[in-house]
């Protein structure tokens, strides 16, 4: 389909603001193919795998389907397999329904205390997303009424199928009004499933997205498992140990490309963000610095990353998990170009996404390996190791007597070979390793009655402690003895203050600038 405009699918233009808030540019496939004929009233049977954006293909429609005069009555039922996808729908849904008010929308599912989900629906509930069991159980209390429904979505059939719910899903088909519109999503179509169309579908329109099959570049393909609030962090750490000269970090949605950007400045990286949004001057500025080696890393959704054509990156990184298979190879197809060598990242978080990365991989019939997450460690010894071999290659490749008679004359007083050769290492690449030292983790928790803060300069800065206790002290009139524990990163470091006196000390250093650095102060979310 060629138009992905949300503005051309129909919709309300309280949920294409919704939409644009969360920073998508662009619908899906399926959500293109979907809305508009959900809006118009059809059944659909929608085959597509996790991770393509189905939750907006069926949530933008039901929220439009909406009677809001009846804010206390159920008028959309929606079925997930699990907890963890009806609370991930119901969250989504309510992003969507937010400039829509009156539209109210309550997950139901087993593991909670049922007497809370009874008040939840007794004070009104237009939407309902919920598993199958628990929906089963509040129907036989008659707490959960499906008499007024006018649409019922089942999300990943099949997977519902084989947890065993197929007969719960048939006695709740059964339950709920002839005259209603019903949508089912499934990554595949077993008998079972075709049974269910056949039975409570009318004429429904079959949606299979015909992917086109795209060669996959000669790229080494890995992903890590990230903890969630960390992607930053293993980004940066990521960046650190490969260290490419170029690289390209993609994310979903525009917002994600704003704050990533300020976040990877404030910590010191060469990085900026390519969208949708931006004026084309803007957008021209961006991509000259970055192919002029002005900038290391480029931040971009796939809109805006369509068209560009940059020899020498070496690195993508998905910071978000594409929501359809070919964006990951259009992705990837960035690195690796020219018969040279290219790695692709991609950063996940969950079960659900790595259900995504699972059908991904099935796609390009290319195996992605999981990766260890980086650690400071890593990073130092990956720097050693090219440290290493840049003078091995000088070793073998330089004419080296004009420097030897430097070597003589220190030898001559008494210092030996090996203590030369590792004060001119320090002289030559003190800004390139750093010294071994143990790892900073960043959500330490800091000694009692302290707070514990981060400040985004580091040694890469060539910043030392004393510059850092001397900013501090300096801004916030603490006296030096008052500042506690300071642990130098690599691009960021960490110092503690007393409690009582941390929002101060970060308004003071707000605009404060140490050896010519704008510094950025925040503190840790352990301390929040």
């Amino acid at each position: 389909m060629e138009n992905r405009q949300f503005s051309q699918l129909g919709i309300s233009e309280e949920i294409q603001r919704a939409v644009s808030e969360m920073g998508f540019e662009e619908a899906t496939a399926i959500q293109a193919l979907s809305i508009p004929l959900i809006l118009g009233g059809r059944d659909i049977i929608g085959q597509s795998q996790t991770g393509t954006g189905k939750t907006a293909a069926f949530g933008i429609p039901a929220i439009e389907s909406i009677d809001i005069k009846r804010p206390f009555t159920t008028q959309v039922l929606i079925l997930c397999p699990t907890r963890e996808l009806a609370v991930q729908a119901c969250d989504e849904i309510r992003k969507f329904a937010k400039y829509k008010p009156g539209i109210k929308t309550v997950p139901i599912y087993g593991g909670q205390p049922i007497d809370r989900q009874i008040k939840l629906l007794r004070a009104g509930a237009p939407i309902v997303v919920g598993t199958p069991g628990r929906i089963m159980d509040l129907m036989r209390r008659k707490v959960l009424k499906l008499q007024n429904i006018k649409m019922i979505v089942l999300d990943e059939a099949d997977e519902m199928l084989n947890m065993g719910f197929i007969e719960d899903i048939e006695t709740i088909l059964m339950d709920v009004p002839e005259e209603r519109q019903t949508i089912l999503f499934s990554a595949t179509m077993p008998p079972a499933i075709i049974g269910i169309t056949k039975r409570f579908q009318t004429n429904p329109e079959m949606l299979k997205l015909s992917h086109q099959q795209l060669t996959v570049p000669t790229t080494d393909q890995y992903y890590f498992e990230v903890p969630r609030g960390k992607k930053i962090d293993v980004l940066c750490n990521a960046l650190d140990m490969y260290n490419p000269h170029r690289s390209i970090v993609f994310c979903n949605t525009k917002k994600q490309v704003d704050e990533l950007q300020s976040e990877m400045q404030t910590r010191g990286y060469m990085a900026a963000g390519l969208h949708g949004d931006m004026k084309q001057t803007a957008r021209t500025q961006v991509l000259n610095a970055f192919k002029a080696g002005k900038l290391e890393v480029l931040l971009a959704t796939d809109v805006a990353a369509r068209g560009i054509d940059v020899e020498d990156v070496e690195a993508v990184f998905n910071f978000d998990i594409p929501q359809d298979e070919e964006y990951y190879v259009h992705r990837i197809g960035r690195t690796g170009r020219a018969g040279k060598s290219g790695q692709a990242f991609t950063f996940v978080a969950g079960r659900a996404q790595l259900q995504a990365l699972q059908e991904i991989q099935r796609f390009t019939g290319k195996k992605i390996v999981c990766k260890p997450l980086p650690t400071n460690a890593d990073i130092n010894e990956s720097r050693q190791n090219k440290m290493v071999q840049e003078i091995k290659n000088s070793l073998e490749g330089g004419d080296l007597s004009q420097y030897a008679p430097i070597v003589s004359l220190l030898m001559d007083e008494d210092y030996n070979s090996l203590d030369i050769a590792a004060a001119l290492i320090k002289i030559v690449f003190k800004d390139k390793v750093p010294a071994p030292q143990a790892e900073v983790v960043e959500d330490s928790y800091a000694e009692e009655g302290m707070a514990r803060l981060r400040v985004n300069v580091g040694r890469y800065h060539n910043i030392s402690v004393n510059h850092i206790l001397g900013a501090v002290a300096g801004q916030s009139g603490l006296p030096g003895k008052a500042i506690g524990k300071i642990d130098l990163g690599e691009k960021y470091s960490f110092f503690e203050v007393p409690k009582s006196e941390a929002q101060a000390v970060i308004k003071s250093m707000t605009g404060c600038k140490i050896r010519g650095i704008p510094t950025k102060t925040v503190l840790m979310e352990s301390e929040a």
